[in-house]
């Protein structure tokens, strides 16, 4: 078993989404990397395309910290300990969902899991949503019927409470991309806060970026794609006035 953790590409990542008319949308992600960096984000009114009613979120809300090695450490090594890699890929009851779900992915040493729950939940990945939970935000956590046992202690002291601002949520983005410059999911976040504080040229430009960094042709032949795939004329249909 490996000495070192975190690995460096450790990642843990919980969505909370919504079936829309045309998609699900997260509403809420909690993200920690390896560096202990941890993102809390909660969008509240996405962005529509009016053809294919697909939606993205619009993270304007967020609160960011940094864990100590110690934390990041131990976040690490419990998720593992609690059988997140071998957790089924989909949990509860499906016919339960009532438009919501959770989404966790965890990186580790070069082994992913991507897991689905909806319904009614129970098991390890109530286990694996405690320990997540102690780190996120106060007041603030995932969760779906049916979660039992008492929750974890919060390991944070001082963290800050999320505020809800478009234009911070917006240079906190940029602040990012400058060091992540070509990961899609950062240039699809960004683009939706450009186009929330209504900043079409610089839209436009993060358009163009997230094209070339997912590697998509706006010809695709996708529209019809289980779960739809998301394309540039979407996406330009979302752009400001």
């Amino acid at each position: 078993m490996p000495s070192e953790w975190p690995p460096p590409d450790f990642r843990v990542q919980v969505e909370e989404l919504h079936e829309g008319e045309g998609s699900s949308v997260a509403s809420r992600r909690f993200t920690v990397t390896a560096d202990g960096v941890c993102i809390y984000s909660r969008s509240t009114q996405p962005l529509v395309d009016p053809e294919s009613h697909t939606a993205i979120p619009v993270f304007g809300t967020i609160s960011a910290y940094q864990l100590c090695g110690e934390c990041t450490r131990q976040l690490a090594r419990l998720l593992h300990r609690r059988g997140v890699l071998a957790l089924d890929q989909e949990q509860g009851d499906r016919r339960e969902t009532k438009g919501v779900s959770l989404r966790l992915s965890y990186r580790a040493f070069e082994n992913e899991r991507i897991v689905v729950a909806s319904g009614q939940v129970h098991g390890s990945f109530v286990g694996v949503l405690h320990v997540v939970n102690a780190y996120v935000p106060p007041g603030e956590e995932f969760t779906l019927p049916g979660m039992v046992g008492d929750p974890l202690p919060s390991n944070l002291i001082g963290v800050p409470a999320p505020a809800e601002s478009v234009p911070g949520a917006l240079a906190f983005h940029e602040q990012l991309l400058a060091q992540h410059p070509n990961d899609a999911d950062l240039l699809l976040d960004t683009f939706a806060l450009s186009c929330a504080a209504r900043d079409r040229a610089k839209a436009e430009q993060l358009l163009s970026r997230w094209t070339a960094a997912a590697d998509i042709g706006a010809s695709a032949a996708a529209p019809f794609a289980d779960p739809p795939r998301l394309l540039p004329d979407m996406l330009r249909r979302m752009l400001p006035n």
